[in-house]
């Protein structure tokens, strides 16, 4: 390695609260308006692998800046989110320089002539470049996403019954935040079907004329940005061996139509009414949780099941971290070329992990008790040059077994995106494709929740599980039918297309539901997954795939190693060759994932 490229030391510092992040939140905004990446340095007479790793040095700290930006978001209080805002518009300024710097357009086509993974970079680079809008564009979809949402909160509704024979005493005094909470409740204790239908269906129309036309800009802008969808034959060339792989696409592998087949069968009547799925649940048995009630038992339960899978947690001694953190606060004004700061010790105490994969440092893993599990990327690995840095927070005690799950996930989610093995970094945080990169996580978590018994859901929980895989699939069919639309209007005013997502209805829910074009303006998936709203019934169903059929000679530990970690940088396909029994050609595991059943959300 050339002594004019530095290697990035990873950094030990310990992770703020809410209510201990001020002064470090502020240091960072102010740091992040002041940073300015520059491709000038890139030298282009290089060989590529040298231009490629300047690359990733030249724009690890832009990406690092916006992984703690997002980072600091949950963590900002009201005040401070506008220093979030600034930083977040100056960072997409200095993206849109770096997209525009006169020594993009040559490296890129120095990487589309190379061979893999260079050539995978390119596609990625490519991908973010064609994504991007010009500034009222941009700000035009991100205000009606937003606007979207707001319409979509609760924060101002309460139920208002014209009809006093569904009225209920229980729900006159449930109102504004709780709004929620009082419609199931309300669904739950109403015994008029008939009330219970009406509530439920006004309930999706609540902002349905102050989204129409928002949604419709929303649409209008991304069928302008969509590029062309790839074939089952361009597909089929990544099914070639690893060396051959010269431009490998990194789109997904079902096309448009494909997807709605995709969807059709996953389609199963579970013969109950999203109005009704209180009534039915309630009378359904459901078994106790009869796990770990201590989160810290969970954890360790949780570690003895990675510990085959090559993984490794070393918890630093609390003095050691004690030292760290007088260390850290001795030196708030440390480098923060690559987008890292620190920040102050937290009210609640936190437990720090260096993860280890087959003895290779990955990173640290920040433990702490919060009032829900939730993980948080802080930093992305890139081989050589950064470790990575995540956090997990979850309740303290758990009292059922959604509880232990949402732990299990979160901690999936943080383990999964640490030792991934790209060289670069847009691979680690993207995948190689939108096909494979969050299959590991799907994977990891589907593989825990195997191990540990006491995590199998009971008959009500397994039902509960349907019924939320049929709405997914029927949205998914919603915003197929509208974004897929011809029609120029702010409504779905087609006779045919309001045919098809009411006949979409009917074979979820086993109901009619003449208005049923109304769920296109009743969830936010629409405004802002679009079309790729299906992507985790389709990650799950290729974790069901493995699960049922892979090839005997492969280990739960190579398949941890092919999903998650993926140093080869291998597509789906390529993934899938290795790991199920043939055949896996591109159509054949196409058909295999349709058919292996309903997938579990």
């Amino acid at each position: 390695m050339p002594k004019s490229i530095s290697v990035v030391i990873l950094t030990f510092s310990l992770l703020a609260t809410a209510q201990a992040v001020a002064n470090p939140l502020q240091l960072f905004v102010q740091q992040c308006l002041q940073y300015k990446p520059s491709l000038a340095s890139l030298d282009l007479k290089q060989t590529t692998p040298y231009q490629t790793l300047q690359f990733e040095q030249l724009t690890l700290g832009f990406n690092n800046f916006n992984d703690r930006l997002n980072y600091y978001r949950h963590l900002a209080t009201h005040n401070q989110r506008e220093g979030l805002l600034m930083c977040q518009l100056h960072l997409a300024d200095e993206l849109s320089a770096l997209l525009t710097a006169p020594q993009l357009s040559s490296f890129i086509a120095e990487l589309e002539d190379s061979h893999m993974p260079y050539s995978l970079l390119a596609n990625k680079i490519n991908a973010i470049t064609l994504a991007q809008l010009d500034i009222d564009t941009k700000s035009q979809l991100h205000n009606a996403q937003a606007t979207i949402r707001r319409n979509l909160s609760n924060s101002n509704l309460k139920l208002v019954f014209n009809n006093a024979q569904c009225q209920l005493d229980t729900n006159r005094d449930d109102t504004n935040s709780a709004f929620e909470i009082s419609l199931a409740k309300y669904l739950l204790l109403q015994p008029d079907e008939q009330c219970r239908k009406t509530t439920w269906q006004a309930y999706q129309a609540r902002a349905k004329s102050k989204n129409q036309q928002l949604l419709a800009t929303i649409k209008t802008i991304k069928q302008q940005v969509s590029a062309p969808e790839p074939s089952i034959a361009s597909a089929e060339a990544q099914s070639a061996p690893l060396q051959a792989t010269q431009s490998l696409s990194t789109k997904p592998l079902l096309t448009n139509q494909l997807l709605l087949s995709f969807l059709e069968s996953q389609t199963n009547n579970i013969n109950t009414a999203p109005w009704n799925i209180g009534k039915t649940l309630s009378q359904i048995k459901n078994t106790p949780y009869l796990g770990p009630k201590n989160s810290s038992d969970l954890f360790q339960q949780v570690v003895d099941v990675l510990t085959p899978l090559g993984l490794e947690f070393e918890a630093i001694p609390l003095q050691v971290q004690a030292d760290m953190s007088s260390t850290n606060e001795t030196n708030t004004t440390a480098s923060t070329g690559n987008g890292t700061a620190t920040v102050n010790e937290p009210s609640e105490p936190i437990t720090t992990y260096r993860l280890w994969h087959q003895q290779r440092l990955v990173g640290e893993l920040y433990i702490h008790t919060s009032k829900h599990s939730m993980a948080n990327i802080i930093r992305y690995p890139v081989i050589g040059q950064q470790f990575a840095q995540a956090s997990v927070v979850f309740p303290k005690y758990l009292s059922n077994r959604r509880q232990a799950m949402q732990l299990v996930k979160s901690l999936s989610e943080a383990i999964t995106a640490m030792p991934r093995g790209s060289q670069f970094y847009l691979v680690n945080k993207l995948g190689v494709s939108t096909d494979n990169y969050l299959l590991g996580y799907y994977w990891l978590s589907s593989h825990l929740q195997h191990q540990l018994a006491y995590l199998t859901p009971s008959a009500r929980e397994q039902f509960a599980e349907s019924y939320r895989q049929q709405l997914r699939v029927f949205r998914s069919k919603v915003a197929w039918y509208y974004l897929n639309s011809e029609q120029q209007g702010d409504d779905i005013n087609n006779q045919q297309l309001n045919s098809a997502i009411n006949q979409a209805f009917q074979a979820s829910f086993n109901q009619q539901w003449p208005d049923a074009k109304n769920m296109a303006y009743s969830f936010n998936g629409i405004a802002n997954e679009g079309l790729d709203y299906y992507h985790p019934l389709w990650q799950q169903n290729l974790v069901n795939l493995i699960n049922t059929d892979t090839n005997a000679s492969i280990t739960n530990r190579q398949v941890f190693d092919i999903l998650v970690v993926n140093e080869d940088n291998l597509s789906l396909i390529q993934q899938m060759s290795i790991i199920l029994n043939p055949p896996t050609d591109p159509s054949s595991i196409i058909r295999r994932a349709f058919n292996v059943g309903n997938s579990k959300i």
